[in-house]
Parts: C-alpha cells; sequence; structure tokens
C-alpha cells in the first residue's frame, strides 16, 4: 500500500484564533492553489511508479476520499490536468508513466469534472500506456446528505449515467448512502475504533470473535463498515492478474439492487439479536431422514444400515462364497470389469435366478427405484 501525501506535509488546517484562513493567513482557495494539479498528478504516478519499479507490483488500484476521490476518477479516467503531462514538475525531464489503475474506489468526490472524464464524449484516454484499449472497474461511494459539490446525491446520478455510457468499464458501481454526511466512511471506522461501546459488550464480542465484525450497533459505523467492505471487495476482486475473478459483473447481475443509486437501508441492524438468531436456527433444527432407497446403484450396499469395514468384509465374503456354489468364481484379483462379466455371464445362465439380494427398495409403482 503506497499512500503519497499530495500536500507535501502543508495539508489544510484552520486556525482556530482566525477562522476560515490557516496559520499562514491564507484561505481555503489561496492555500489550493499552492498545491498544483499537474504536480499532485506527477506525485500520484510517481507513487503508483515505485509500487512497480521497487517492489514489482503487477496490477494498482486507486482509492481516494474527498479531494483524493476526485484524482482517483481522473487517474481511471487517464485524464490529466495538463496537456505537459508527460513531463516532470520543471516542464523538461520526463515523468512517471501513468498510473493505470485496474479498479478504482472513489469516497464522495470533490473537484472533478465528471462529463471530462466519463461517457460517450469524455476527455480521457481510451488506450492505456502500452495501447491497449482501458479497461477499469469503478466505483464510488456518496452520502444522501452531502452538500459539498461533486459528492451531492445529484453528482452521483451523474456519474451513474456517464459510467453506464462509457465503454471503457469493466465493471461499474455507484452507491449513495441514505441519511449520511460528507466523510461518513471513514469517519464511522474511526468511531467505530474510538469510541466505547454503547451497547452489550458481551454481544460485542460475540460478534467480533464469531464475524470479525466491530460489534458496533450504531447505523453510522455500520454503514461505514458496509462500504469498506464493499470498496476493499471491489479491489480484491478486479486487480487479480494471474487469478482472476471469474463470474458475472456487477453491472449484469441478475439483482438489480447492485445496480441502484441507493444503497439500501442498514438501520435494521441497530435491533437485530444475531445471538438470538443463532440459537433459534440450533434450536429449531430437524435433521432429514436420508433416503437409503435413492442411493446410486453403484454405491448401493445395503437400505437399513451402514456398515462397519470389518462388516462389510464378512458380507462380501458371504456373497463370494454364495457365488462359488453357483460356479461363479470371483478373486481378489478381478478388476471390477472382470467381476461385472462374470456376474453378467452367470445372470445370463439362469445361475442367480434363485439367490436372494436382500429388500429392494420400490417406489410407489413396485418397481425399483435404480
Amino acid at each position: 500500500v503506497m499512500v503519497p501525501d499530495l500536500f507535501r506535509g502543508h495539508p489544510w488546517k484552520e486556525d482556530p484564533e482566525n477562522p476560515g484562513f490557516n496559520s499562514r493567513g491564507k484561505n481555503y482557495e489561496q492555500w489550493r492553489a499552492t498545491h498544483s494539479d499537474h504536480r499532485v498528478s506527477i506525485d500520484i504516478r510517481a507513487a503508483a511508479a515505485t509500487l512497480r519499479e521497487r517492489y514489482g507490483v503487477s496490477s494498482i488500484a486507486v482509492f481516494g476520499t474527498c479531494y483524493g476521490g476526485g484524482r482517483a476518477l481522473e487517474v481511471a479516467s487517464g485524464w490529466y490536468p495538463s496537456e505537459t503531462f508527460m513531463f516532470d514538475v520543471d516542464g523538461v525531464t520526463l515523468g512517471p508513466t501513468p498510473v493505470e489503475p485496474l479498479a478504482c474506489v472513489a469516497w464522495y468526490p470533490t473537484r472533478y469534472d465528471a462529463r471530462a472524464l466519463f461517457g460517450p464524449d469524455h476527455k480521457g484516454s481510451s488506450l492505456n500506456y502500452e495501447g491497449k484499449e482501458r479497461n477499469v472497474a469503478i466505483m464510488a461511494i456518496f452520502a444522501g446528505d452531502d452538500e459539498i459539490p461533486g459528492a451531492r446525491p445529484d453528482d452521483a446520478q451523474l456519474l451513474k449515467e456517464l459510467l453506464d455510457n462509457d465503454k471503457r468499464m469493466k465493471d461499474r458501481m455507484v452507491k449513495v448512502f441514505p441519511n449520511q454526511g460528507h466523510g461518513f466512511a471513514h469517519i464511522g471506522l474511526g468511531a467505530a475504533k474510538n469510541e466505547a461501546a454503547t451497547g452489550d459488550d458481551e454481544t460485542d464480542e460475540f460478534l467480533r470473535e464469531e464475524f470479525g465484525g466491530s460489534g458496533s450497533y450504531d447505523v453510522d459505523g455500520a454503514d461505514a463498515e458496509v462500504a469498506s467492505l464493499l470498496s476493499t471487495a471491489w479491489m480484491e476482486t478486479y486487480t487479480r492478474v494471474f487469478l482472476p475473478t471469474v463470474g458475472t459483473a456487477v453491472m449484469d447481475d441478475e439483482d438489480q439492487s447492485w445496480s441502484d443509486l441507493e444503497m439500501k437501508d442498514l438501520s435494521y441492524s441497530r435491533n437485530r439479536d444475531v445471538r438470538g438468531e443463532l440459537e433459534n436456527a440450533v434450536d429449531t433444527h430437524v435433521d432429514e431422514e436420508v433416503d437409503f432407497s435413492r442411493m446410486n446403484p453403484e454405491s448401493f450396499l445395503n437400505p437399513d444400515a451402514f456398515m462397519t469395514e470389518d462388516a462389510l468384509d464378512t458380507r462380501v465374503t458371504d456373497l463370494i462364497e454364495m457365488l462359488k456354489e453357483k460356479s461363479v468364481f470371483i478373486t481378489p484379483e478381478d478388476d471390477e470389469v472382470t467381476v461385472r462379466q462374470k456376474l453378467q455371464a452367470a445372470a445370463a445362465r439362469g445361475d442367480l435366478d434363485d439367490l436372494s439380494w436382500g429388500n429392494i427398495p420400490l417406489d410407489d409403482t413396485e418397481e425399483a427405484y435404480w
């Protein structure tokens, strides 16, 4: 995992004694102007190049939240903020190669131009660095109550429509979590770890041990964990190269709920008694009787009971002796084909007509099942 510091040690931090400005007396837009889009793009590409060249990474996924989410979408589209993107910040030296991600996850992205990035009239790249057709899987997570431009529900709707009409998509999924605000996912995950449990400690411990979950019943935390699990699965699925995942893409799945814009409401989890559900399932479990009469004839031995190995050896020995009396001589050296041929020959002679084979299970028509 590579996490580049896009602001190079100078993130936005409001001065508590001077609201609207940082400690250097700059407002937000003035601070943003100190971090050029071209330089930020270079840093992202340099991070990907480090993964490939130093660590031998064969496939890359990009993930970003808020401002970083917008950059992740730009990278996935093959769009660059400068026409001289191939050069480094000095404008002379060749810069790092493009990221070319196989998967992209953006949480409530901001400061991006969706129409320039995606859709039939996109300004991104249709080919990757090697000249092959761009093929990327994109997931975007939005908050239903978000009011920041780029991350609002209307922006989610626009992004979904554009992705739906972009031939470069290997797969796509855009989800809006109702009743959530900007930053809910990473804020919710942090709160789940830092805040004391508000529910039943015993139940929380049970959920952690049995399911690996946080044990939190808080709805915000639940949505955060769902967003995290979906995103992790998305990156894991679409960055596999040597053992790629096979199956139907989310955008083509018969369950259209995954293609719907709005995420299902998970508030029911607040009152869900998982332990009670499991205990009830155990208490009400009913064993089904095995219908031995429908066993495959190749494995049909005794419809009344399973036999121990010793009992089976005795049964086979008795059967061999019985067959000897009918001039059917079976030896341990005979293979399955030879035994079958000997029995078929004996049956054709009528030597086996008076042998008793035990209870042959019949159906309602008095015909043997097999």
